[in-house]
């Protein structure tokens, strides 16, 4: 997510998940795999984002996941999940020694670990919301992303202090699955990725409000993907992502018309999920394209661009049913006037969009 190229479309299918709340079905979670990553130690002030870690599942099978609740001791500003073969990413006994296994924690440059290619090999298993401790992501009965046989949970991490003494934290994951003839509905994933943010600074100290949206025509994706017309879909999870200065997400179908219908809208602050079961599920109703939409209150003196934790950043990934994966990333970033509440107001075009096909037979 870090260059505008293909291997940054691919990795557009990822980016933060919660659940509403930070419930999502939390109430009735049944534990069918666990796995505590080993801890890592950062000391005061101190923000590492090249370290990964795997988890082997050793799944002889299919898994149909329903639910994955994550939790973590702090200092976790955001981590990408994804789910590849056992044959990716093997240790390298040259760089990492004799003792390096497929499952630990490890240098993702030794692996040669891009996110992007997790990704395409596999797929998006999780994405933490920005400093989160505990969220849970989940789906409508009868509805779930396929795990296949042979697979390892592989993650980049970005992990930052702002404590006062050295920190020793880990991340934990439960899973609940479902039996395979209780799927009714299996799920891919729509990302988009806005690259060219710019955020206005605050004026003689007074914080400045904007938003900056991005609208997709998806029925090239559709086309490129599946060879097929543009169809009708439902969306059944919803995850937007901004960091420190973020503060509000919608995401909106738009009709040929110009008429919007809100998917998800959310206010919550950083720390808190910023995603959504959506149940029952949101279909789009013939309507082509997809509006993303950030807020923002910018109380620097710096106009703020995509980063990392000094930087900012307007993302969202969607579950849906159309048995597709597309990405795409904003480019060429205007600025369109003031709103009626007063804020500036952004728009960027929707560059890079491309499909892939989903995890089932067409």
């Amino acid at each position: 997510m870090r260059t505008i190229t293909l291997s940054t479309i691919l990795t557009l299918i990822l980016i933060g998940c919660g659940s509403e709340g930070g419930t999502g079905g939390v109430d009735d979670f049944v534990v069918s795999l666990s796995h505590t990553f080993d801890p890592q130690l950062i000391d005061v002030a101190e923000e590492t984002w090249d370290v990964c870690q795997s988890w082997a599942l050793r799944n002889e099978e299919p898994l149909f996941v329903r639910k994955i609740r994550q939790e973590n001791g702090g200092g976790w500003h955001h981590s990408n999940w994804f789910f590849v073969p056992d044959t990716a990413y093997r240790p390298n006994p040259e760089v990492e020694g004799p003792d390096a296994s497929i499952e630990g924690t490890w240098n993702c440059r030794d692996r040669n670990f891009r996110e992007s290619l997790a990704a395409a090999a596999g797929g998006v298993f999780f994405a933490q919301s920005t400093q989160t401790l505990s969220e849970v992501q989940a789906f409508p009965d009868g509805a779930a992303f396929v795990i296949p046989p042979n697979s390892v949970i592989v993650g980049s991490t970005h992990l930052l202090n702002i404590s006062g003494a050295p920190l020793e934290t880990s991340m934990r994951f439960e899973i609940e699955t479902a039996e395979e003839e209780d799927v009714e509905t299996r799920l891919s994933l729509f990302s988009f990725a806005i690259q060219d943010l710019n955020i206005p600074p605050a004026v003689e100290g007074v914080p400045t409000e904007s938003r900056t949206s991005m609208m997709c025509d998806l029925r090239d994706a559709f086309d490129l993907a599946r060879g097929v017309e543009f169809t009708d879909y439902k969306i059944y999870y919803v995850l937007g992502h901004y960091h420190d200065w973020g503060n509000y997400f919608n995401l909106s179908f738009e009709h040929e018309d110009g008429s919007r219908r809100t998917v998800f809208e959310i206010a919550n602050s950083v720390g808190e999920p910023i995603g959504s079961i959506i149940d029952p599920p949101i279909s789009n109703e013939g309507a082509f394209k997809l509006r993303s939409e950030c807020g923002f209150i910018n109380n620097t003196d710096k106009t703020l661009t995509r980063g990392l934790s000094e930087g900012e950043m307007c993302d969202f990934l969607a579950y849906h049913d159309a048995n597709i994966k597309v990405g795409a990333s904003g480019v060429d970033n205007a600025e369109m006037g003031v709103d009626e509440m007063g804020r500036r107001v952004f728009e960027t075009q929707c560059g890079g969009l491309i499909g892939f096909p989903g995890n089932e037979p067409l």
